[in-house]
């Protein structure tokens, strides 16, 4: 496919005629090209790949219809559309044309106006070819080759090489820790990302190189004529530049690395397409878990023993075993931190059931939302870990009747970032910490640790936010009494654009009208449970009781 083909090429011996046709389409603002004969036009056509042919049939040497049968057995020219214009009107003429390959049948003398009409078809159908063949062949999302012209591309170059001989390398480069992205951020921001990575590979290799989307985050470049050495260099050269060239607006603190395998069609070890790709791969591999952000040759891989065969079966059986058990140990885990998470809360009588109610919540927010089940499971845990700083908060702050001072209030909103500091070195909540870490902050940017705004913010701690005000608006606290679900919501909803995401708050109200029984029944269970608490509670909770009989609780 060219980059940028000629719209028509005239196919006319009479020299007036041929000079009118072209000062016409000129003035139409085509891009033309010209010839006298067949000969010379099939030179223009293999040339220019212009998208319509205007040929007269009656020409010297070669005829029209000649020329058509040559365009249509050359597979480079296919989609070509080929108007024949004749004087002739013998019938068996036009079929004869017709059936050589020609898509139209002109009669001359002409009107203008049905030419430039009949030629305007041909560049539509043309470019719909166009955009066909190209959707065949790269991927929809970045615009580069697609997989499987990538590895007919790579064949071709592979086959160059043991020909005429030389060398080609091949680049694999996966983005590290992507999944991430996808979790934190959600898969329009991963879509962005692997735009901005699809340009920034192409603004890095040269006009002869090829690069193509591999599959999901994972990215070929194909080196034609480039020595091991060199295709390394270009390797770094990418991983070195690519944090600072792979941003998304929105999400300035992300910071993405790749690691990169290269090989070469030297090595010994390639004998076919198939055994470099796995050499580039197998050095991709070792960069990932050498601790990523690699550039990792071939030539570095240690050779494994002919003798010695990898059992495939074995292995894929003990990844699967050793996944089963790293999410029993999660799920162990988690009951062990939920034990923990209600003897915490039970310092505080006015919080006991916050975290349970706001995981509740969150995860009917997260199922009606339309989330991936990962995701789903990730809002579920960081809701129930969310407050498990409080341990570093005293007693008479958590149960403070009055209105907390500002170094109170500082404290308290420390307690996700002392959430972070518990759960971090628990590699199986990655996703859940970076949740926790950035539920404070608001969509209008004005919020913490990071000041982040909009879409930029996590879409789990999005959501959590939504879900955590709510049961904390629907629950007394030792300076408050509760709200009502109708005044609840209408606070959150006043926030909406400023501290919350106004899609998450529409979707609030949403859940609420479906859940309200199930809803009410929670906050009712909650405040059953603090009426019963005794002592040093009781006067604060006689306040509120009687406040709270004041009050309407009818949704309706």
């Amino acid at each position: 496919m060219r980059a940028n083909p000629a719209d028509v090429c005239i196919i006319e011996d009479d020299t007036a005629q041929r000079a009118l046709l072209f000062r016409r389409l000129i003035e139409q603002q085509f891009s033309v090209v010209e010839a006298e004969d067949a000969e010379s036009g099939l030179r223009q056509i293999r040339q220019h790949h212009p998208r319509v042919v205007l040929c007269d049939l009656l020409l010297p040497g070669m005829s029209g219809t000649g020329l058509c049968r040559e365009v249509r057995s050359d597979p480079a020219l296919d989609g070509t559309y080929i108007i024949v214009l004749t004087m002739c009107e013998i019938v068996d003429a036009k079929h004869e044309a017709l059936n050589a390959g020609a898509d139209d049948y002109l009669l001359k003398p002409y009107d203008p106006s049905e030419l430039l009409a009949r030629l305007r078809n041909g560049l539509r159908i043309s470019h719909l070819q166009e955009r066909l063949r190209r959707a065949a062949l790269t991927d929809a999302l970045t615009g580069l080759w697609n997989h499987a012209q990538f590895r007919e591309l790579l064949d071709r170059e592979f086959s160059r090489t043991r020909r005429y001989g030389g060398a080609a390398s091949l680049l694999m480069l996966d983005l590290d820790l992507f999944k991430s992205v996808n979790d934190s951020f959600g898969h329009e921001v991963g879509n962005r990302v692997i735009e901005a990575t699809a340009r920034h590979l192409r603004q890095m290799v040269r006009e002869t190189d090829i690069v193509a989307r591999y599959g999901g985050e994972e990215f070929a470049v194909v080196c034609p004529a480039t020595s091991l050495e060199d295709a390394s260099q270009l390797a770094e050269r990418i991983r070195v530049t690519l944090p600072d060239q792979v941003r998304v607006r929105g999400c300035e603190q992300l910071r993405l690395t790749a690691s990169i395998g290269v090989a070469a069609t030297t090595d010994p070890q390639a004998q076919t397409v198939t055994d470099l790709i796995n050499l580039a791969d197998s050095a991709l591999y070792v960069g990932k878990h050498g601790g990523r952000n690699r550039v990792v040759r071939c030539d570095e891989l240690k050779e494994t023993p002919a003798a010695e065969v990898v059992d495939c079966n074995e292995v894929d059986r003990l990844r699967k075993q050793i996944h089963s058990l790293s999410m029993q140990a999660k799920e162990l885990c988690l009951q062990s931190i939920w034990a923990l998470v209600q003897a915490l809360e039970a310092r505080d009588p006015f919080t006991a059931w916050h975290s349970r109610n706001t995981m509740a919540y969150a995860q009917d927010m997260a199922v009606a939302a339309g989330l991936s089940k990962n995701m789903q499971e990730a809002i579920a845990n960081a809701a129930m870990l969310h407050d498990l700083g409080k341990i570093g908060v005293p007693d008479q702050i958590l149960q403070s009747v009055a209105p907390l001072t500002e170094a109170q209030t500082t404290i308290i909103r420390q307690v996700p970032q002392l959430t972070c500091r518990i759960i971090e070195p628990l590699r199986v909540f990655e996703t859940e910490t970076v949740i926790v870490r950035h539920l404070r902050e608001r969509f209008d940017g004005s919020g913490y640790p990071n000041g982040l705004a909009g879409r930029a913010i996590p879409i789990g701690s999005r959501l959590l936010a939504v879900a955590e005000t709510f049961d904390a608006l629907t629950s007394a606290r030792a300076h408050r009494p509760s709200r009502s679900m109708r005044a609840a919501l209408r606070v959150i909803q006043a926030e909406a654009g400023r501290q919350f995401d106004p899609e998450y708050t529409t979707l609030l109200a949403q859940v609420l009208a479906d859940h309200h029984e199930s809803w009410r029944e929670r906050i009712e269970q909650a405040r059953v449970a603090l009426s019963a608490v005794q002592g040093e509670f009781q006067p604060v909770l006689d306040t509120h009781s009687a406040a709270a009989a004041r009050r309407t609780h009818d949704w309706n």
